[in-house]
């Protein structure tokens, strides 16, 4: 396996690494009108960090200069989004944590798929199906034909996402949610995954995103079927060893061997390592099982013990989720239970990062009581590090005071400003978003969904520089967050979450030059999270540098 650089416009060489055995080789050196990276192998994954050197106080200062150009760019055209909207597509932007790898996928990919492996259309229903079953009716008709049927190719991808989403004669919070079950056949089988994983990494890296941790289900009706034999225990404890002693171990062995097998054929899907490799192949992408709450408590608490054990064996895995719409009724039902069994497991695995979706509501969605307490509960009970939408906060019991327990504990908010107005109709002034922000809680911009909204993660950077006035160096804290916040292993960069003054190790080296010191190399070695902060600021020095942003 090789991993490729893709530097910037401003250094003249690039390498490409492989690996040997535990020997990194030079495989190849090559000309780039880019920017350097270093490129290192491990047995699993693809390393890519910027390299630097020790410099004087003045190139710091070249640097801090740089960076001031950039905001006053910024903000001379703050009145013109058309240019602002370039200028952070082009912006570096770290990561993306809070995307659905299913409805990451935009509509066109599936219906390219779909017309590959054979499935057709039943033009009345306008549903796909699926191969066995095309000669059920003669009515329906080939997906290949599609591009052919123009009428019932528009139709299917509105139905799938939120396009025209003024003539689709239902709520958005509706049609987005129901949108996930016309492509269900195709993203619910493992035979496409890795197109998916390689079609979302491949626009990450068309927005300069480096870094995603994608939400997906592994083996998600095989835990449920065990859990409704074990049976619902009211004693967690006992239902956990019950789980564990009738076969929970041994499919986290098969998932853990699942994703190892996603990875490798992403990496082929890409090419990553031959002369036509794609840009994905430079986005790290990682992986959080995500638990269905809409289901029975035997089958939410079985999903759940399986994800938290997956997560602790599989590298790729790097925590969980909780997902489907919170406004369900069995999810409401069983907000408070399903915080207990969370609880619960993280006592047995207190590694485990948890993220939560949690305040996806808002007033007249639900009963007033369901808005004051799920954020709340997800912090205090079930010990979240990062809160998904966060949108209902004022309406919980002491919200300033809740916000002030987030800021002090570092529980990141994981914005997605788009999923928010058309699934809650909440936007502007009546998001939460300023109240966070002077709140002092550690924020994120995310995507949700980007192929059902129609949209990436740029739009959702100028959609909070436009709406909440931020300037360049707010967007930066909002990107440097997405990886401070990240479940990447490792340490951080960075003393403080200040972004002020990087550790010891790295100090005396400044992201962007030709050459690193020893130390600080070592140091980037050995931590995941620290690396792919050290990618970022590279390319934040790089991106300044460039003087025109269009």
């Amino acid at each position: 396996m090789f991993c490729y650089s893709y530097p910037s416009a401003t250094a003249d060489i690039g390498w490409i690494f492989g690996k040997d055995g535990n020997n990194i080789k030079i495989i190849m050196r090559r000309q780039a009108a880019l920017s350097l990276f270093l490129g290192v192998l491990t047995s699993s994954s693809c390393f890519i960090f910027s390299v630097a050197a020790q410099v004087p106080a003045t190139s710091r200062q070249s640097s801090i200069d740089s960076e001031a150009q950039a905001a006053s760019w910024f903000k001379a055209h703050y009145s013109q989004p058309a240019a602002l909207r370039a200028f952070v597509q082009r912006m570096p932007k770290g990561g993306d944590i809070h995307s659905h790898l299913s409805g990451a996928v935009y509509a066109e990919h599936y219906l390219e798929w779909a017309a590959t492996d054979g499935y057709c259309v039943n033009p009345q229903a306008g549903t796909l199906v699926e191969p066995k079953a095309c000669s059920q009716d003669s009515s329906y008709f080939p997906a290949s034909e599609l591009f052919n049927r123009t009428s019932v190719y528009d139709s299917l991808i509105n139905r799938w996402s939120t396009r025209n989403l003024q003539f689709a004669g239902k709520s958005g919070h509706d049609q987005f949610f129901e949108a996930f079950a016309g492509f269900g056949t195709i993203s619910d089988s493992a035979t496409r995954r890795d197109d998916m994983v390689a079609s979302v990494a491949n626009r990450a890296a068309s927005q300069h995103i480096t870094y995603l941790e994608l939400m997906l289900t592994v083996q998600g009706s095989e835990v449920r079927q065990l859990g409704r034999e074990v049976g619902w225990n009211q004693d967690l404890q006992k239902m956990h060893e019950l789980l564990l002693a009738r076969g929970l171990t041994k499919l986290v062995t098969i998932g853990s061997q699942q994703i190892a097998q996603l990875e490798s054929e992403v990496t082929k899907t890409l090419g990553c390592g031959t002369p036509s490799a794609q840009p994905g192949c430079t986005v790290t992408v990682r992986y959080l099982q995500q638990t269905t709450r809409t289901k029975s408590p035997v089958e939410v608490f079985a999903q759940l013990a399986y994800a938290f054990a997956l997560a602790s064996s599989s590298k790729q895995v790097v925590g969980i989720n909780l997902v489907a719409p919170e406004d369900n009724p069995i999810a409401l039902r069983d907000y408070t239970l399903q915080m207990q069994m969370l609880q619960f497991l993280k006592r047995q695995y207190p590694n485990v990062k948890v993220s939560l979706h949690a305040g996806e509501l808002t007033l007249g969605l639900v009963p007033t009581e369901h808005l004051r307490f799920h954020i709340r509960q997800a912090v205090e009970v079930a010990q979240a590090s990062r809160i998904g939408h966060g949108v209902d906060i004022l309406f919980e019991e002491r919200p300033f005071e809740l916000m002030k327990q987030m800021q002090q504990r570092g529980v990141l908010v994981e914005i997605c400003l788009t999923s928010n107005e058309v699934i809650l109709n909440v936007k502007g002034d009546n998001h939460p978003f300023r109240e966070y922000w002077k709140a002092g809680v550690p924020m994120t911009l995310a995507s949700d969904d980007e192929g059902i909204s129609r949209i990436d993660l740029s739009n959702e950077y100028l959609l909070a520089a436009t709406r909440y006035g931020l300037g360049y160096q707010d967007l930066k804290r909002l990107a440097r967050n997405s990886l401070e916040y990240s479940f990447a292993p490792g340490n951080s960069l960075w003393k403080s979450p200040e972004f002020k003054t990087m550790v010891g190790a790295c100090a005396s080296d400044t992201p962007g030059k030709t050459s690193i010191s020893a130390e600080c190399s070592a140091f980037l070695r050995q931590s995941d999270r620290a690396r792919i902060q050290w990618q970022l600021e590279s390319e934040f020095a790089q991106f300044e540098s460039l003087q025109n942003w269009l």
